[in-house]
């Protein structure tokens, strides 16, 4: 005989009103954080020109990386303007090297690897000292949120695993830093979460990029666990339902056979909580039942001196009446 009884560890889930039958199962278990935000740049500085120059070359590209022995741009004196201009379009590089003692280009670049956002030059022409020639980030970083019901899971040093929404294929990791919760601006509301962490540029997005990405702060291996659902809190315990086995059954206690401990504590539910299932109660047992009536009235009829109620014949038995069954064996002789 099968019941279900609420027990300390169990499995209990309420579905659209009506309980619902599941399974404990035990497997890798995972708490997934999700995490959004954006990529800004940080440390923004210009580039400034050193000297006058015309501008000869801007070999540099927007919205990519440089590191500080790239050339950016290169600028010419008016000597070498003339000079390039007297021998035709030729690659600046080349006059560079032939005339690099005499009449070296200015070249422009950044101070320490820097991320160019902007440039404001335009070829042939000519500009003045302190002239700013590129705009420029010393770093990149990645603006990330958490939502309020996942905040206190999160801590610096966790690794993030991210993508740009544009080009979810382009996964991307890192760990969580500069972590802070917000500020709570009501009683009642709770706070969500921030972190930045710097790019290195072998694996950064663009500013301006929309990403998403996953926090995993706590996981269990080979872990047993139910539908949380299944769960019922009453003060600081929690129970679950499972399915027993039972025996006799009295009035206020039924005898449990299988599936429950000695000790295990339990709870048991009120008429409302009961979402569609039924209260327990044993099955009668009819033909038991119809028996054990027959078996009371013999009995009184037999203290009454009334005949007993004739048995029912059975259908397959016959009895013949006046017949010959031979002689007795047992009979004395005449």
């Amino acid at each position: 005989m099968k019941t279900i009884l609420t027990v300390g560890v169990a499995l209990f889930a309420a579905v659209a009103g009506a309980a619902t039958p599941a399974e404990v199962e035990r497997g890798d278990l995972e708490i997934v954080v999700k995490a959004s935000g954006t990529v800004v740049a940080d440390g923004v500085f210009l580039i400034k020109s050193a000297i006058e120059g015309r501008v000869e070359s801007v070999p540099a590209s927007t919205y990519a990386w440089h590191k500080a022995d790239q050339t950016l741009a290169w600028l010419a004196h008016r000597e070498l303007a003339a000079m390039i201009d007297s021998k035709g379009s030729q690659d600046v590089g080349i006059l560079e090297d032939r005339w690099q003692r005499v009449f070296r280009p200015a070249p422009a670049r950044c101070r320490d690897t820097c991320f160019i956002l902007k440039s404001f030059l335009k070829l042939k022409t000519w500009i003045k000292p302190e002239s700013p020639m590129f705009e420029a980030a010393s770093t990149l970083k990645l603006v990330g949120r958490v939502r309020p019901e996942d905040a206190y899971w999160i801590r610096d040093g966790q690794e993030l695993v991210f993508w740009p929404l544009a080009d979810p294929r382009r996964v991307l990791r890192g760990r969580v830093a500069q972590y802070r919760l917000d500020r709570r601006d009501a009683k009642d509301s709770a706070p969500g979460g921030a972190f930045t962490l710097i790019m290195p540029p072998d694996r950064s997005l663009v500013p301006g990029t929309a990403w998403e990405g996953r926090i995993i702060p706590l996981s269990r291996k080979g872990a047993l666990h139910v539908p949380t659902g299944a769960l019922i809190r009453r003060g600081e315990d929690t129970y679950l339902t499972v399915r027993v086995s039972t025996g006799i059954t009295t009035r206020g206690r039924t005898e449990v056979t299988s599936g429950v401990q000695e000790g295990r504590g339990i709870l048991i539910l009120g008429d409302s909580q009961l979402s569609g299932a039924q209260r327990y109660a044993p099955e009668d047992d009819h033909e038991a039942l119809r028996l054990r009536a027959r078996e009371r009235r013999d009995a009184e009829a037999w203290d009454e001196g009334r005949p007993a109620p004739a048995k029912r014949r059975d259908k397959h038995a016959e009895v013949i009446d006046n017949a010959d069954y031979g002689e007795d064996p047992y009979a004395e002789p005449q």
